[in-house]
């Protein structure tokens, strides 16, 4: 049996521990070794085995709990109800139990309060986060407002704010004065195949 491992391997406790650790996952079964044994505090092993080779992955702990908890909220997501048009307030009542409560309220003000159906859902955004990584940074980090209502604009900033900061993306650090037409809407600014942003006549 073929022993491979993945990853950082200076989070091993020691070079002996790399042999040992070789030996018992082929003599153990993978969910009962104790990564402890052998890795640093705060990395764990996900081992997958096949008929003739063994292949750990060395993980850190925290990023796989996050990765699960995004996948479970994407699984959970997945199954309610998906509604456009007419339809978009029935899907609030659904969204309010699956998605983190501060995304859900900044997405509910949007929708009720100023009417922005254009603005995609939590549930568009966590499904496709690389669709949307780009727009998320640039809105959560512009310096300037994004549309000429005020509010407004402090309710979209808000809205992915929320989203960069559960999809652990950064915001970047644009202004509108490095760009001609400073008064020109947030709509205008982003020139991309997602222009999302409600346009205010």
């Amino acid at each position: 049996m073929n022993v491979f491992i993945e990853g950082d391997r200076t989070q091993f406790l020691s070079k002996s521990a790399v042999d040992r650790f070789k030996k018992d996952v082929k003599e153990t079964k993978p969910d009962l070794i104790d990564s402890s044994k052998y890795l640093k505090e705060g990395y764990i092993f996900n081992i997958v085995q096949t008929e003739n080779n063994i292949t750990a992955k060395i993980c850190n702990q925290e990023e796989i709990k996050l990765e699960n908890k995004r996948q479970e909220l994407k699984n959970r997501l997945k199954s309610a109800q998906r509604c456009r048009g007419g339809e978009q307030y029935k899907q609030l009542d659904s969204l309010k139990r699956t998605v983190p409560d501060k995304i859900y309220k900044s997405y509910l003000n949007l929708i009720k309060t100023y009417g922005a159906s254009n603005i995609p859902s939590p549930l568009e955004i966590i499904e496709n986060p690389d669709k949307y990584r780009d727009q998320i940074s640039r809105v959560s980090g512009m310096k300037g407002p994004v549309s000429n209502d005020i509010h407004l604009s402090n309710a979209i900033k808000q809205y992915f704010s929320s989203l960069g900061k559960f999809l652990c993306i950064e915001p970047s650090n644009i202004s509108l004065e490095s760009r001609p037409n400073n008064n020109s809407n947030y709509s205008n600014y982003i020139e991309d195949d997602h222009e999302f942003i409600p346009t205010n006549e």
